[in-house]
């Protein structure tokens, strides 16, 4: 026999006491790292931010001091210029090299400083070296920029400097000759002429900055680096120091700026031609290596002048090996064919790379009004150890000035292989990444009802400060939706995964359990990517579908399989249908099963 259920509408419950604590810090450029022996994760950041946390929720700041031969607290100004390293190994032949960090950034300025120059750190975790390795930017002007090594016993550290990983910016005369460029390419009477491009450098070749250091799954150590101008770059590096692998080579491929791979800065991965792009970061997630870079300019934006004053988005490719090639959901490059715009509301490169999502408001309890995200960029994600993938990254707001925090967001690996982000920040849920595709997180009788819907397009304009807004919708009980945008929804039984046709597009992703924050209520959330457009979507339910009966048919109802409707004894119909598999009867609401 059919059964149909009774419905009734009613409100969330009110807002209830928080059980989590959401202490903030403001680390620009996260990078995130575990930490097994003390259970913690820690984030680094530019200028020297730091902070930790051992529930991803409540942060603590702190500094990690640099070491050299005579302090453990070393000053900014001295602590790149003496390496600990100064012979490098190449074919079994150790050679000479000694490169003063602090010295090659100033070149570019008479009027220099180091302290606002330390950027983007990534730190890692070396078991043949039993170091905590710090990957730096020591940024200087017209490229004059490097990646150097720093290890250290505890990652708190002190941190010293061991030596430099790569060199940028060496575009005229003899300035190659400090570098190790003749160590990679053998000695030269002059600098070739493809580096000799003066202050087209950026036209070609990258800057020496944000490097994301990651081992594969074959347990080999690389490092991507690079921002805008000449794109993003990766190498090979050697297990046992840390540093370039001197004995990989990298023959040279393509000519002129549309080089992708050089035998000094090996091989491009993504951007070039200036086009916007910095912040690579890549993770092996369920059978791909994933690369996020953050396009745009990192500021607030609201400054009608500067069109690039503002715009971060991240933006996600992925691979199936860690060098590339890689690609987004619509096959579209990470490699840039020429210079395209690819941001802002007059992008015009097809929208490249999947929008995992951007600038938002009105949405949930605090991310609204003056809170609202926006220049939501330079991340790190981790797999972590628990079973769960996060994502960690800083934003600014809408009227909170150039004012930043870190956000952590859980994330899913869609159905189809692509990545999705819970659409409110962790808050101690405990679903694993494993369980959505062997649990239903929401049951069925529990997922109709009203929600706010978010769809996270391209184009954004920036300098008014534009942000996506939800709209109201209603996902009804037959798979229908309604309301200010009309399609369907389809849970796969027995998982979490769940499939959206919205306005004739369709999205795969995940629906599970979210709290509001910083309420300790929880809803029905989820989050979806439309794999033809790279556009993400995001929902939860406002007011849900509660008071459920099992409402069998009495002596007076009978049921009709022919039509699928209720009649009385006598024949005659005995509720008037409002849509498919909905009936009223007697004020009442019945939903066939």
């Amino acid at each position: 026999m059919k059964k149909y259920l009774y419905i009734l509408l009613s409100a969330l419950v009110p807002m209830g006491a928080m059980a989590y604590t959401l202490k903030r810090v403001s680390v620009h450029d996260p990078s995130i790292v575990w930490e097994p022996a003390s259970q913690t994760y820690y984030i680094f950041g530019s200028h020297r931010a730091a902070a930790k946390t051992t529930d991803l929720m409540s942060w603590t700041s702190f500094t990690a001091p640099w070491a050299t031969a005579s302090s453990g607290d070393a000053a900014n100004s001295v602590a790149f210029t003496t390496p600990q390293v100064t012979k490098m190994k190449k074919g079994g032949v150790e050679y000479d090299f000694n490169f003063n960090a602090f010295n090659w950034s100033k070149r570019g300025n008479n009027g220099y400083t180091v302290d606002g120059n330390m950027w983007a750190p990534d730190v890692i975790w070396n078991n043949t070296m039993k170091k905590w390795c710090m990957y730096l930017s020591v940024n200087g002007d017209n490229w004059y920029s490097s990646i150097i090594l720093l290890t250290a016993d505890k990652i708190q550290g002190p941190y010293r400097y061991q030596a430099p990983v790569v060199m940028s910016g060496f575009h005229t005369g003899t300035a190659y000759k400090d570098t190790d460029l003749e160590l990679v390419i053998g000695t030269q009477a002059s600098l070739p002429g493809r580096y000799a491009v003066g202050n087209k450098w950026g036209d070609r070749y990258p800057n020496c900055i944000d490097p994301c250091v990651f081992y594969d799954e074959d347990g080999k150590l690389w490092m991507s680096y690079g921002s805008w101008s000449g794109g993003i770059w990766m190498l090979e590096l050697d297990e046992q120091t840390g540093l370039r692998d001197y004995d990989v080579e990298y023959p040279l491929t393509g000519a002129g700026n549309g080089v992708t791979v050089d035998p000094y800065f090996g091989k491009k991965i993504a951007g070039g031609f200036y086009v916007s792009g910095e912040a690579s970061y890549i993770e092996y997630i369920g059978g791909y290596y994933y690369l996020f870079v953050t396009y745009g300019g990192l500021a607030a934006g609201g400054n009608p002048k500067d069109y690039n004053n503002g715009g971060y988005q991240m933006r996600v490719f992925r691979s199936e090996k860690p060098d590339g090639p890689y690609v987004d959901s619509r096959d579209n490059a990470a490699i840039f064919p020429s210079y395209l715009l690819n941001f802002g509301p007059k992008e015009n490169d097809n929208n490249r790379g999947v929008n995992i999502f951007g600038a938002y408001t009105s949405w949930g309890n605090q991310t609204k009004d003056n809170y609202g995200e926006r220049s939501q960029g330079h991340n790190s994600i981790i797999a972590a150890e628990d079973g769960r993938t996060y994502l960690v990254y800083h934003t600014r707001f809408q009227n909170w000035g150039e004012t930043h925090q870190v956000r952590v967001h859980q994330v899913f690996q869609s159905k189809n292989g692509w990545l999705v982000v819970a659409p409110f920040e962790y808050t101690g849920e405990q679903v694993k990444s494993a369980d959505i595709a062997t649990t239903q997180q929401i049951a069925n009788d529990k997922i109709a009802g009203k929600y706010k819907l978010l769809i996270h397009n391209y184009k954004l304009d920036h300098t008014k400060k534009q942000a996506a807004e939800p709209v109201e919708v209603e996902f009804n009980a037959d798979g229908t939706i309604s309301g200010s945008a009309t399609g369907t929804w389809k849970i796969e039984e027995g998982t979490s995964y769940i499939t959206l046709k919205v306005s004739g597009t369709y999205y795969h992703g995940v629906l599970i359990e979210q709290t509001l924050e910083p309420s300790d209520t929880k809803v029905p959330a989820f989050t979806a990517v439309a794999a033809t457009t790279g556009v993400t979507v995001w929902g939860y339910q406002t007011e849900a579908t509660t008071g459920i009966e099992d409402v069998r048919f009495g002596e007076n109802v009978q049921y009709s399989s022919s039509n699928s409707r209720l009649y009385d004894l006598n024949g005659h119909r005995i509720y008037t249908p409002k849509r498919k598999g909905i009936y009223i009867q007697n004020g009442k609401k019945y939903i066939e099963r």
